[in-house]
């Protein structure tokens, strides 16, 4: 019950204790959601249009790379998280070529603060303020199945983007990752919120 409601979600638990795991299980994560080879020797019956990846970190991994490639080059659209330290610094996935990164914006439409921002961020979605000081303080999330919780993030504006590249993807089965970030270049998908055209903030 969220932006694509109609879309058939494909979960891959990369990480363990402690939110950590390793760029392989990721790469293989994505290599077997685009229904590519990966080091389970499985398939999924139909691979996914789209991945989202609410996570990441500041090292750019060569097997990561490779892995988002593959998945890009069979047509699956892959957006990622843009990280929640409040810099500029490469977050990958999110600035891999390739990639929607998403950044956050309150419900104000201003930039959250824990929001990472510049020039590999390609758009800016719902996130939540993280101040907790309302009642949407955050972006509303299920948890444990059967509550639900709000959290703030840039895990939580990159879902609403991957749900809206799911929905055009229904209507447009053929819709690749070029065009869709040629679409959201050319603000044929978004508000212009920061100053005209891309900017550093969003």
């Amino acid at each position: 019950a969220g932006v694509a409601y109609n879309a058939t979600l494909m979960p891959l638990r990369v990480l363990g204790l402690n939110d950590e795991g390793t760029n392989d299980d990721i790469a293989n994560a994505i290599l077997y959601a685009a229904g590519l080879p990966n080091s389970s020797g499985l398939l999924p019956s139909k691979r996914a249009d789209v991945i989202n990846l609410s996570l990441g970190g500041p090292d750019r991994s060569e097997t990561f790379a490779s892995a988002i490639n593959d998945a890009l080059e069979v047509g699956v659209i892959i957006v990622a998280a843009a990280g929640n330290e409040s810099t500029s610094t490469d977050f990958y996935p999110a600035a891999f070529e390739g990639v929607v990164g998403v950044s956050s914006v309150t419900d104000n439409k201003t930039l959250s603060t824990f929001s990472n921002f510049g020039s590999k961020i390609d758009v800016a979605a719902p996130g939540g303020s993280g101040s907790g000081d309302s009642l949407f303080g955050g972006i509303l999330s299920t948890l444990f199945a059967s509550e639900y919780a709000e959290f703030s993030g840039t895990s939580m504006a990159a879902p609403h983007v991957a749900g809206i590249a799911a929905l055009m993807k229904s209507v447009k089965p053929s819709l690749t990752q070029a065009q869709f970030s040629n679409a959201l270049a050319s603000g044929e998908l978004t508000d212009d919120i920061g100053n005209p055209g891309k900017d550093e903030s969003f």
